[in-house]
Formats: structure tokens, sequence, C-alpha cells
């Protein structure tokens, strides 16, 4: 029944095996899904992949975009390429389906040319290609992120795009299946292996005492006929005691032995009852009267006391089993007759005591009366030919299972479940499930410009994301470089024109000044040039509204003290540039400011400050104007205010033919501020230092050679003024802090005169 149950077991297996095993094969899902634009698109100079692209597969996915001309790509945040695009005609691509087959796609109308994004700032990385693009998509940092698909700003952009991604259909149940499968191969292993085996029948004619017979209720009587017609030949070529003694002593021997046979199958075996019963007083006894053969006392029929010396070998069986009743029998046939030998025992030892029974009855061992003897079978063996009419010892008969040694079934057993287990494949990675995305990398059919591991998310859509800054270090790092290098070759030029790309306001007004003025003065000194080599500290605003401003402060070669360079961005389409370059004065710490960026502050707005923005300009306007002025407490007398009010102090003292009025006039309007880390606000404007002078009884004034370069004279007798650029970075504390508000950094150029 087992066996049967072991192969119903095995086929059970095998079905599920297979079927967890064809889930990762033949059944298994394609490894990549691919999603493309479907269809005819309008066309357009932008295409704008969005957020919910990029964010499909959880960003991990390869875009092909193909093209019969150039390609270009363009990574920024959602908000940046929102600005960019603006009122022009574009294709948006805004999502993938649900069965990841094809993009869903929008086309708004609009100017049908635009310029070249190439080149922006406000990218993070861009890629460049012809005729077949490839790139791995992973996001650059926190965020909504946008991919910028162009030609050159007058082309159609590209349309044919589509991505690629780890399919994530899974097959959920093939390692269960495997894992059911091998556990019910290996149960089958297990069953067959210790199912026990179909006993022989025993062949007639053949000692089987220990054998269990076919039919357990007739064996027991087919053995008794057999060894009752083996005892009847035995007696019948017998030969016969010539008196009563010699048979008695005859019997004792043939006794002794039978009893030392049974004994030891009574201790080996545990069978119930012996050839001898002890008496209650511990001592052997022996039935001499049934000991003699037939012969002398005549034929005993069955049952009787005459078939008691032959003891019919009881077949122990297990529990259950039909020789039971026999075995019962026999032990109450022997129980009886070892009474009865108990008490002929006592009266032979008496009467016949220095027989050669007795005699050798006790040289079978101490303490066994009747020469029998359980410890030493040897000795009681009865003499050659006459064991005949002895049946062999029972043999206890095979238990099911015990055919095999237990270590031996374990182990089988063991190796069927490894031998099982190797049937299924390994558990390794389901392939189905998608591999960790590598980093962001980028090949395309011509050339690949920008950082490989670039990276988007985004779509068109109007809001921006609170909190973030607009710009990245690298994004920063390479525009400090770029508006290094202009200023480096304008300066190497001494024209002005090659600034103007990189640099505006009064940063573009010192320095083209300067320029000027050193063609015709040798000895005037040029400007501090502007180094990128080393960024010492960045402030960048979280407003996605333009213009957008940003400090950084660097320090290179040529620069005695660190600079604060103010860019800014005028508009979506325009980069950053220079519009303030000012050292950061002696004794003077640039305040702490949030590296995840800062908040731009109205200037009209004075919450969680001593004072707004536009009042402390005005107020530091008036404070180097005049000496007495009433905000002189409000400022911290660092260097550069006391430097003023000397230098204009200088003058009056010198003037005798001409009367001065000095002025510093901020320009409010390309003033701006952003928040500190302790909420206080740094503030960046540009005054004009004038000096106004009128001549006394038109006495002849003189200027400075640098002026007259402006002039075209250095003598007057009407008066001059000269204008000096002022660039100020000043620190207002916040509401509840006690300090006064102080200039970080500043600086003087002069950047025009006439005469009157």
């Amino acid at each position: 029944m087992r066996s049967k149950i072991a192969i119903a077991l095995a086929i059970v297996g095998l079905v599920v095996l297979a079927l967890g095993i064809g889930q990762r094969t033949i059944w298994l899902p394609p490894a990549t899904v691919t999603a493309g634009v479907e269809g005819t698109v309008a066309p357009s100079p932008l295409t704008v992949i969005g957020p919910d692209v990029l964010k499909a597969k959880d960003g991990n996915f390869t875009m092909t975009i193909k093209a019969k001309g150039p390609i270009q790509l363009a990574v920024a945040q959602q908000r940046d390429i929102s600005g960019w695009v603006g009122d022009a005609a574009h294709t948006d691509i805004t999502g993938v389906n649900g069965d990841f087959a094809s993009l869903a796609t929008r086309s708004t109308p609009g100017t049908a040319k635009v310029p070249n994004p190439a080149g922006s700032d406000m990218w993070v990385s861009e890629e460049k290609g012809t005729g077949e693009l490839s790139y791995t998509w992973q996001a650059p940092g926190h965020g909504d992120w946008a991919l910028l698909v162009s030609s050159d700003g007058t082309a159609p952009a590209p349309t044919d795009i589509s991505i690629t991604a780890d399919n994530d259909a899974a097959t959920p149940w093939a390692v269960p299946l495997m894992i059911i499968g091998s556990a019910l191969l290996a149960l089958a292993a297990l069953l067959f292996f210790i199912a026990p085996r179909t006993p022989r029948a025993a062949v007639a004619g053949r000692r089987s005492a220990g054998r269990t017979p076919p039919d357990p209720a007739t064996g027991a009587v087919e053995v008794e006929k057999i060894l009752a017609a083996r005892e009847r030949a035995a007696r019948a070529n017998a030969p016969q005691p010539a008196t009563i003694a010699d048979a008695r002593r005859a019997a004792r021997r043939r006794e002794a032995a039978a009893r030392g046979t049974a004994g030891d199958r009574t201790a080996g075996d545990g069978a119930r009852g012996a050839a001898g019963t002890a008496a209650p007083g511990g001592q052997q006894v022996t039935d001499h009267a049934t000991a003699l053969p037939g012969a002398v006392l005549g034929s005993v029929g069955s049952g009787s006391g005459g078939t008691a010396a032959i003891d019919v070998p009881a077949t122990i069986d297990s529990p259950g089993t039909g020789t039971g009743r026999a075995q019962d029998a026999a032990g109450e046939d022997r129980t009886g007759r070892a009474k009865t030998n108990a008490k002929k025992a006592k009266k032979a030892k008496k009467d016949g005591g220095n027989d050669d029974g007795a005699s050798g009855g006790a040289s079978g061992g101490a303490g066994t009366p009747g020469g029998a003897s359980a410890k030493s079978p040897g000795r009681d063996k009865p003499a050659a030919g006459k064991d005949e009419f002895l049946a062999a010892p029972a043999v206890a008969r095979r238990q099911p299972g015990r055919g095999i040694p237990v270590k031996a079934r374990w182990g089988a057993a063991l190796a069927a479940v490894l031998v099982a287990g190797t049937m299924g494949p390994a558990l390794a990675a389901d392939p189905s499930t998608p591999a960790a995305s590598p980093s962001a990398s980028a090949t395309t059919s011509a050339t690949s410009s920008g950082p490989a591991g670039a990276t988007a998310t985004g779509s068109q859509s109007a809001g921006a994301t609170a909190g973030l800054p607009v710009l990245l270090d690298s994004q920063v790092q390479r525009i400090a470089a770029a508006i290094s290098t202009v200023v480096a070759s304008g300066d190497n030029a001494k024209n002005a024109k090659e600034l103007e790309s990189r640099v505006a306001g009064m940063a573009l007004q010192i320095r083209a000044a300067n320029y000027k003025i050193r063609s015709k003065v040798a000895k005037q000194a040029a400007v501090d040039p502007v180094n990128s080599t080393k960024l010492l500290a960045r402030v960048v605003t979280t407003d996605s509204a333009w213009p957008r401003p940003a400090v950084v402060v660097t320090k290179g070669d040529g620069n005695a003290l660190p600079q604060l360079l103010t860019l800014v961005q005028a508009s979506p389409r325009t980069n950053y540039k220079l519009v303030n370059a000012t050292p950061l004065l002696p004794g003077q710490t640039f305040p702490a400011v949030d590296k995840e960026g800062a908040a731009n502050v109205p200037l009209e707005s004075g919450t969680g400050l001593q004072m707004s923005p536009k009042a402390a300009i005005a107020a530091l306007s008036d404070r180097m104007t005049k000496s007495d002025s009433k905000w002189k407490s409000t400022f911290k007398d660092s260097v550069y205010i006391p430097s003023v009010l000397n230098t204009q102090a200088q003058v009056l003292k010198e003037a005798k033919d001409a009367s001065y009025v000095f002025s510093h006039t901020p320009d409010v309007k390309t003033a701006l501020a952003m928040r500190t880390a302790d909420g206080g606000a740094m503030v960046v404007v540009g005054f004009t230092f004038g000096i106004d002078a009128t001549s006394k009884a038109d006495a002849t004034l003189t200027i400075g050679a640098d002026a007259a370069v402006f002039t075209g004279g250095t003598e007057t007798t009407k008066g001059f003024v000269l204008s000096y650029a002022e660039p100020v970075v000043m620190y207002i504390p916040p509401a509840d802090g006690k300090g006064q508000i102080s200039i970080v950094s500043a600086n003087r150029n002069l950047v025009g005169a006439k005469f009157k």
C-alpha cells in the first residue's frame, strides 16, 4: 500500500515541479517591455517628456530616440523646462498606458520657431546624437524632472521615442510550485525506501520455525504435523532401552538438552513458557513418566503428555497474528507438565540420585537442578544422533522494515530528499523581477556630450517644486566656470563686448570703464579677476520666478580676499550673468545660509527682520552720505563705511575753489534679498557714488588722469561730476537678533566723469 502511495506522490510531484519550471521557462513572460509613441504627431520644434513617463517602472528604463537629423536631449527640473518652452509649439509625452505598450501624447500649438535650447544653464545635463540616441534614465536628485527633446529649435523635434524596461510581470507561483513538487518527490522517495518487503511463503519440508507462514491460522498446525512425523520416525529408528532405568536415564539426558535449548530460546526471544519450569522453590523439576518413549509407556494421542517432551516451535509473531492461540495452548501445556515434573523430580532425587542421569544433570551447571543450564547452551547440547528428537529453536520472524538497518534507511531517505531537491532549478532571483537600475549612461550613434549620469523627471505643468534650489551644485560649478572663462577672455582682450554673454549690470559697467581707462593710462590697476577654481559657499534661490539670483563665494589666483559673485538669470532662455563682484571685507564673515536653497525676500517686506531690505538700503545711503546720519547706530562701523566718510571728509578739507556735494544713489530696481539660515536677510544692491563739484568764481578745477579719459581733459572752470560704481552686500539680522546691520562686501570703481 505504501508503494502505491509513493508512486502517486511521485507522479503528482513531477507534475507540480514541471508546472513550476514551466513558469520559469516556456511560459516565462518577455524579459523586457517597450512602449512607444504611436500614430501621427503634429510637428513642433520641441518635445517634452513629462514626469509620469519618467516615473514609470520606478524610473528604471532606457529611452531610444530616432530621427533623420540631429537629436538634442536636455535634462532639467520640470519648472525650468516649462519656463523655457513658454509659448512655443510643443508635443507633450504625458504617460504610459496600462499594459506598457504605448506612450500618450498631446500637441500644444504655439510659436513654430524657438532659439536653440542647447547650452542652457538650467539643463543639468545634455546628450546629443545623430540618427539615434539611446539614453538610460536616472534622476539626478530630488524634485520633479523632465526631458526636453529638440533638433535645433527650427526643425521639427523627434517624436519617434520609445522606452524599454524590465518586465515586472512576475511568476509568483513558480518558486512555490517547484518547492512543493520537490517536497512531494522527497516524500515519495521516503515512503518507497521505508515500505515493508512482502514475506516469502515457507517451502514445505524445510525448517521454518522463524518464518512467518503465509497463513498464520494454519501454518502452526502444518509445522506440528511435520515435527510429529519426524518424532515418530526418530522413535521408530531409535534403539529400545533394555530396562526402565535405562529409558529414564536417556529421557533425562534428552530432557536436559531440550530444556537447555528451550531456556536459551526463552532468554533470547522472550517466549512464554519453556520445556522445564522452575518450581516455587527455585529448583528445576523433571517429569520422568512423560519422558519415556512410546515403546515403554505406550502410544500417546495428540495433546497428551506423550507429546510434551517435544515442543512445537512457536513462531514469534507480532501482536495480532494468528499464532497467538497456539502459543497460549503450548504455554499452558508446558506449565502443567512442569508441575508434574517437579513432583517426580523430588522422588527421582531420592531414588536415583546417583544414576548417570542425575550425574549428568548436576554437571550441567551450578544452581540448575536437573542438568539444564540456561547460560551455557553448548553444555546442554544433546548427544550426536539424538538431536532429531528436538525441534529447532524458535527464530523471531522478520518485522516489517527490519530488513534494512535504521541508519541505512534514514541515509537513503536523506539522499532521496537531496536528489529531489536538485531536480528543481536553483532558487535564484526571478528573471521577471526588474534588476537594479545601472548608473545612467548615454550611447549615441554619433557624438555624445554632457555627464553620463544624467537624469530628469517632470512634465510641463505650471507649478514649481517648493523648497528646492533652482540649481544643483554641479550647475553652480559649471556656471561659475563659464563666467570665469568669459571674464578672463575679456580681461585679456580688454574688450567689453566679449563679456556681454556672461557679464551684465554693474559688473559689466565697471570692467568696461576699467578697460577704457587702462587703454589710456598705463598705470591704472586692473579689476580683480574672477576665479572659479575654489567655491567656498553658494546661495541659490528656491523661487521659480524670474529673475533668479544666486551668490557664489570664490577665491583663486589674483584674489587677495574671497570674492562674492552675484549671478542673475534674467529670463528662462538666457543664461546666468555676473552682475556684481565684490571682495569680502576684512574682519567680516559670510552669513550662514541653508544648503538646500534660500527663499527670496521681497524688498518691501520686513517680516522677521529688524528692517525691510528697501528701508535698509535707504538708511545705508543716508549713513554713507552724512557723518551725523540718524541711522548711525543702526549700522556697524565696518571697514567700508568709515572709508567712505573719510574720503568725503578729505575732499571737503582740500576744497578751496569749489563746493562739493556727495550722493550714494541706490539702484533699487536691480536690488535683491535672500533669506539666511538664521532668519535674517542678505541684501545685494548697487549704489552710484557721485561727487558733484562746482567751481567758485570761475576757479580752475583739475581732475585725475583716469577721469580725464571720460572728460577729454583735466581742467575746468565750471565744475565736474564724477561717478563711481559702488556695489554693496549687507546683512540684516533677524527681528529677535541683537546685532547691527553690517556691510559684508563692497568696493568702489570709477565708471564715468563729465564737465559741467
